[in-house]
């Protein structure tokens, strides 16, 4: 018994396809569940399956018409019709030999009538399989491979260690009389029919067992409007594809569009953008983009930041600058993280340069480098549900540049649209330039043509022309060189980026005569189609991150990576190191020979051992100090591993602030740690409870508040006061000389030198009995001196003449006999009682000459009038019984004043009294017409005076 290796492995993430033999044996292909190991069998082999997923032209491959073999036992028959081979997408590697999908990787067999096959299936992973062998050995056969037309893409390495079941009985040798197939599990029925695999069914017939490739739609291969060429996508099974056109957007050079259908177009605004929004929420995906407020002419560091929100995550991809040096950034949900990464939903991978995002849930992939972006979208899933400055995926540049209001415009015009609501956009103080080099197939040399441009469409670049066309890139390039002429590199920048994404590495920078050279960091070199994932110190991120990189040459990016020699320590501290072995506590590298100090010992990385060994930090020995001041206190501290002593001051040991008492002020003086209190003399008296400055009068009882009306005189006296010692607190004590009777105290500038405080002076009251006019001197009771009482009243005259009037007199000025004072006491108060009379008008002119007289008084002057007594005429309308006149009536009365007296009568003993009256003298009648309300019309007769007198019949009466 022989044991014979085969190698299956189950799980891969390539789509699978089939290959026919020459013969006409057609190979199961069964596409499996993610990267899983299956181990059976007692022989063991290691594969190693390189999945290269690459975009190729298809090759069309027929096959013989069926060919039934016939055994010493059941056979299986292998049918195959007619197929349309599919585009290589990837290969298996086994043994350092490559093998495309449908290559036979061996054919054997065990002696015993069973063959084994092993072959690398649709999904880039080795298959094997068992049957009894046919009479005649099954030749081993290739399946024609395909030429790639197109670069590769993203790369990813599967290992598995797999081994192959040997049959435990020998199959006989001799043919079946039976019809059924019982040599299947469970027995099948001659005629029945059953799944052999995803892709194939099986029928039983006459013992044979047949298998048949289950058929597949005719695709057609669709002319793609961005210029890519068409990609398959199989279908859930993995047994048949369907062709689909990729949808890629990118954004270079800060003004430099290209839409998922491939359409062109310059926008330069400095706002918040919606690159790629779904029309129909479906996967929950927003693509923005933040361009900064730079100037176009300014681009030492205008970065553009991507803004990708996918379910409840959010990641910003963006560069910042310290100390002149970019750097990639990524924030994860506000926190920032340091690629790579990963988590069950994406993952991030990064260079110096370049970072790629991948959701792989949803097929998507954003690349971002600071000044250019490339979004990779799947058309099954977003197809014609996409809208923003990307476009609508759809294979269609008709409505590429829509608006949010849906109206087809111009792409410059309709991505300043898709700005955020709510975030402000700045104008730039430069017109952006929104025209680019036209395309143009004429041979007609433009005027301005950069050589630089010229590279894109070089031998340099050659192997990425039949994977992205440059067209678009070599406009951009051209409009920027000559109109703008500061991003002479971005263009070259962004054709490499989107070639390395489709899997086409191209080495440029060196061609450019260092008008692009990429300088990195004095500890790292530049490599063109550099790792995505850079090895560290670090085994479990390598396991986690790198191993999948390494195994695939075609998913690399640009970047500065640490030289031969050294490694990467890790993605926080950037530093390339020749050892690994040694880490500092803060999780630093160490090199052999590095000291340092950590936990109080003193740490190295030894050379030879290469390992850290660390020793207690030793400490000098000093003598504590002694603390002697206010305040000061002894305090031990540690500065690194060592403690030492100091005096340091504690202000909850300083004495508390005094209290100082009347007299003194508290004086604060500070020091280096405490503030010194001392109760200093004011130099003042101090007199029940109460402070006094030198001059101020001490209210002693029994002396009047204001000075005397005379200078005290005599000798002074000085009081004597007693109080706390100075500079202390505590109760006053005061010791007063109580002054004599009739004394008057004042405080002194002189200081007590035993109290501090200021001497009172006292000396005895010289009353003044002198009293102004109209008062007189009256003793007081219980008081030194008497005072001076008011007797009659003070009248002072308008002529400024002082006048005293006694109580109950009058006092009449001679300036004016009208007015006369009265002295009165009201209440104990002396009041002067003004009485003027008022006199009647007088008129001497209307006197009768020599009548002219005054009253007793002198006060008021009174005649004889004269007679005066006249006609007086008005125009008015006459009314009488509701008749009027109808023009004003000259009516005539008599008015004036004539001659009355009241003139005292000696021999009457009495006043005599004499009236006359204004009276009419003459009269006469006249007549006017009065009109009636009615119309009508009355004669009316009044009388008219004619001339009047003064008369003493007043009104027919004598007066």
């Amino acid at each position: 018994t022989t044991e014979i290796p085969s190698t299956t492995t189950e799980g891969t993430t390539a789509k699978s396809t089939e290959t026919t033999t020459s013969e006409g044996t057609t190979v199961k292909i069964s596409t499996t569940k993610p990267p899983k190991e299956v181990t059976t069998g007692p022989v063991t082999t290691s594969t190693t399956a390189v999945v290269e997923t690459t975009t190729s032209v298809s090759a069309f491959t027929t096959t013989s018409p069926e060919t039934t073999v016939v055994t010493s036992k059941p056979s299986v028959v292998f049918s195959t019709p007619t197929l349309l081979t599919t585009t290589t997408t990837c290969v298996c590697i086994v043994n350092g030999t490559s093998h495309h999908p449908g290559d036979m990787v061996y054919n054997v067999t065990d002696g015993l009538g069973w063959c084994y096959f092993a072959y690398c299936n649709a999904s880039c992973k080795v298959e094997t399989q068992s049957s009894p062998c046919p009479t005649t050995p099954i030749p081993s056969t290739t399946a024609p491979s395909t030429t790639a037309g197109f670069g590769t893409t993203t790369q990813a390495t599967i290992s598995s260690t797999t081994t192959v079941p040997i049959p435990s009985s020998t199959a006989s040798t001799t043919s079946s009389t039976t019809l059924d197939c019982t040599d299947v599990n469970p027995p099948r029925k001659n005629g029945e029919s059953w799944k052999f695999s995803n892709c194939t069914t099986a029928t039983c017939t006459n013992g044979k067992i047949t298998e048949t490739r289950n058929p597949c739609a005719t695709v057609q291969q669709p002319i793609c409007a961005n210029g890519r060429k068409e990609v398959q996508v199989y279908d859930d099974n993995g047994c048949c594809f369907h062709y689909e056109c990729e949808c890629v957007c990118s954004g270079w050079a800060g003004s430099h569009y290209m839409t998922f259908d491939g359409k062109s177009y310059s926008f330069n605004k400095n706002c918040s953008y919606y690159l790629v929004k779904e029309i129909i929420a479906k996967y929950n995906l927003t693509i923005i983009v933040n361009k900064r407020d730079c100037e176009p002419s300014d681009v030492t560091f205008c970065p553009q930041t991507l803004t990708v929100t996918y379910l409840s995550y959010t990641v910003v991809l963006t560069q910042l600058e310290t100390s002149g040096t970019v750097v990639n950034v990524v924030y994860m949900n506000h926190k920032r993280i340091f690629p790579a990464y990963s988590n069950p939903v994406l993952y991030i991978k990064s260079t110096d340069m370049v970072i790629t995002l991948v959701i792989p849930e949803i097929d998507t992939k954003v690349v971002y480098r600071g000044s250019s972006f490339s979004i990779d979208l799947p058309y099954t899933l977003f197809g014609g549900n996409t809208e923003g400055q990307c476009g609508t995926c759809d294979n269609s540049q008709n409505n590429d540049c829509r608006s949010p209001n849906g109206q087809v415009e111009s792409c410059s015009d309709s991505a300043g649209q898709w700005h955020i609501p709510g975030t402000p956009c700045v104008i730039p103080t430069t017109p952006p330039t929104t025209t680019t080099a036209p395309r143009t197939t004429s041979t007609t040399q433009p005027t301005c043509k950069p050589a630089i441009c010229d590279l894109l469409t070089s031998s340099v670049f050659e192997p990425c022309h039949t994977v992205i066309f440059p067209g678009p890139f070599v406009t951009s390039c051209v409009s920027d060189n000559c109109y703008s002429g500061n991003k002479t590199c971005s263009s070259l920048e962004a054709y490499a980026t989107e070639c390395s994404n489709a899997g086409v590495c191209i080495d440029w920078r060196n061609e450019t005569n260092g008008l692009c050279e990429h300088k990195c960091p004095s500890n790292k070199v530049y490599e063109a189609c550099g790792s995505t994932v850079e090895p560290t110190c670090n085994d479990r991120y390598n396991k986690k991150f790198q191993a999948d990189s390494e195994a695939s040459t075609i998913d690399t990016k640009e970047g500065c990576f640490c030289p031969p020699g050294t490694t990467l320590f890790n993605t926080v501290y950037d530093m390339c190191v020749t050892s690994c072995d040694c880490v500092g506590p803060n999780g630093q590298p160490k090199q052999p020979g590095d000291t340092w100090t950590s936990d109080c010992n003193t740490c190295v990385c030894d050379m030879d051992s290469m390992s850290i060994q660390c020793e207690p930090v030793q400490c000098p020995t000093v003598q504590s100090p002694i603390c002697s001041g206010a305040g000061q206190q002894l305090v031990n501290h540690t500065e690194g591993c060592c403690s030492t002593q100091s005096c340091e001051c504690n202000i909850n040991l300083c004495p508390a602030p005094l209290t100082c008492p009347l007299g003194f002020q508290l004086n604060v003086t500070n020091s280096s740690c405490c503030q010194s209190y001392e109760c200093v003399p004011k130099g003042v008296c101090v007199y029940d409870m109460n402070e006094y400055k030198p001059g101020a009068k001490i209210p002693t009882p029994g002396t009047p508040s204001e000075p005397p009306l005379a200078a005290p005189s005599g000798p002074e006296q000085a009081s004597r006061t007693t109080s706390a010692p100075s500079g202390t607190s505590g109760p006053i004590l005061e010791e007063f000389f109580i002054p004599k009777p009739c004394q008057e105290c004042y405080c002194s500038p002189k200081r007590d030198p035993i109290t501090k405080l200021n001497i009172i002076t006292c000396k005895p009251i010289v009353c003044n009995t002198k009293c102004f006019e109209g008062y007189e001197y009256q003793t007081v009771p219980d008081k030194c001196c008497g005072t001076c009482v008011q007797k009659s009243c003070i009248f002072t005259t308008p002529d400024n003449t002082t006048h005293i009037i006694e109580v109950n007199n009058t006092f009449v000025p001679t300036i004016d006999k009208c007015v006369q004072y009265t002295c009165e006491k009201i209440n104990g108060q002396h009041v002067t009682k003004e009485t003027k009379t008022t006199c009647p008008p007088f008129n001497p002119l209307d006197c009768e000459p020599g009548t002219e007289t005054t009253d007793a008084n002198g006060c008021c002057n009174t005649c004889k009038l004269q007679s005066l007594c006249e006609v007086q005429s008005k125009q008015a309308v006459m009314e009488v019984s509701g008749c009027a006149s109808l023009q004003p009536v000259n009516m005539t009365s008599c008015a004036g004043h004539c001659g009355s007296s009241a003139i005292y009568s000696a021999a009457a003993n009495m006043m005599t009294h004499q009236c006359e009256c204004c009276q009419e003298a003459t009269t006469s009648k006249k007549e006017v017409v009065l009109t009636c309300a009615d119309g009508s019309k009355v004669q009316h007769s009044y009388t008219a005076v004619e001339t009047c007198r003064c008369s003493k019949a007043c009104g027919g009466n004598n007066v």
